[in-house]
């Protein structure tokens, strides 16, 4: 009766049916529940609903079907430790399944795990399959990209992927493609490329101005930030000019002056950091002291110089990113947001 209900579009209804079964039988199978989240999604009632699919699997877990629509649902909702929890659900009764091999690749080392993430990428690498075959592909990708056939350049990009997990070759057509044909895909392959080379600068960078292309300044921002953590940490001796005027811009689009006359001055301390006294560099920090990336710097410039204020600075972010852990999202803000940043 419930499942009438549900198919004549009345949902609210069949909830009576299913609190009757419920109290005829107070543990009800698999069944029950994905009756009770069938009822919830058609009211909109979404989370609910995922919920009730969550007892489903409790009770019956070869639902694969449903198993990955909950881990595909987590993943969008950037809840990656569900979605993560849901893909290993699956990999356990599907463990050959490459494309769900590479997604807890790309959940495992968002979440900084970094071992689940090796091992997952060595698994897909084992696989030699397609080895030989490696440069034609390549030069078929190139092809389609030339010839501005994005949907093919797309299918055969996702398709060889998970055999080529850290190709870059593949994730520049996939960026490519997706850009050409305007998908909503895109953001995924952005997300992607910056997990597999997270200690990158330029992919966040680009991942960044994408962001800002659609006005979502705060989200950009944090993306330039780790840009500018993986500049200091892996590439110190880059020229910092783009990926600080990118942070200056998403402060002038945030309508934050004070931060964007902050980095007007770092630009000037990054580029004569090996002229600077120490005086100077406080001075300059001080009278932006709430700037994050001043502080990040400050780290960065006295670890060689004066470990005792290098630690200083260590705890003045830690304080600023408590106090400012609301107003910028720092813990849920973007994919990247539990991997820590230290220098």
């Amino acid at each position: 009766m419930a499942e009438d209900k549900i198919v004549q579009e009345t949902p609210a209804k069949a909830f009576d049916f299913l609190i009757k079964a419920k109290e005829l039988n107070p543990d009800p199978d698999f069944r029950y529940y994905n009756l009770a989240a069938r009822a919830h999604m058609k009211l909109g009632q979404i989370f609910d609903g995922i919920h009730a699919y969550e007892e489903s699997i409790k009770k019956k877990k070869d639902q694969l079907d449903l198993v990955l629509y909950v881990a595909d649902f987590y993943e969008k909702e950037r809840k990656q430790k569900e979605a993560l929890f849901y893909t290993k659900l699956y990999l356990e009764q599907k463990p050959n399944a490459k494309y769900r091999l590479y997604t807890a690749a790309i959940l495992s080392r968002q979440l900084g795990l970094e071992s689940d993430y090796e091992s997952y990428i060595q698994i897909l690498e084992s696989d030699k399959t397609f080895v030989s075959e490696k440069e034609s592909l390549q030069t078929s990708l190139l092809k389609n990209i030339k010839n501005k056939k994005w949907k093919e350049a797309d299918d055969l990009s996702l398709r060889y992927l998970v055999y080529f997990p850290r190709e870059e070759t593949m994730y520049e057509t996939l960026i490519l493609a997706r850009r050409g044909r305007d998908s909503e895909l895109l953001e995924q392959a952005y997300q992607w490329t910056s997990t597999v080379f997270l200690n990158e600068t330029r992919y966040f960078t680009r991942y960044g101005v994408y962001l800002q292309e659609k006005q979502r300044y705060l989200e950009s921002l944090s993306l330039f930030r780790r840009g500018f953590y993986n500049l200091l940490k892996f590439y110190p001796d880059s020229d910092a000019g783009e990926i600080l005027f990118l942070i200056r811009q998403s402060y002038a689009n945030l309508g934050k002056d004070r931060d964007t006359l902050a980095i007007d001055s770092l630009v000037k301390d990054f580029k004569n950091q090996n002229k600077l006294t120490a005086t100077d560099l406080e001075n300059h920090q001080y009278t932006y002291r709430k700037n994050r990336e001043y502080l990040l710097f400050c780290i960065y410039w006295f670890s060689k110089r004066d470990v005792t204020k290098a630690n200083d600075y260590r705890k003045k972010l830690k304080d600023r990113d408590m106090e400012f852990e609301e107003q910028e999202f720092l813990r849920v803000m973007g994919v990247f947001s539990a991997l820590p940043q230290d220098l």
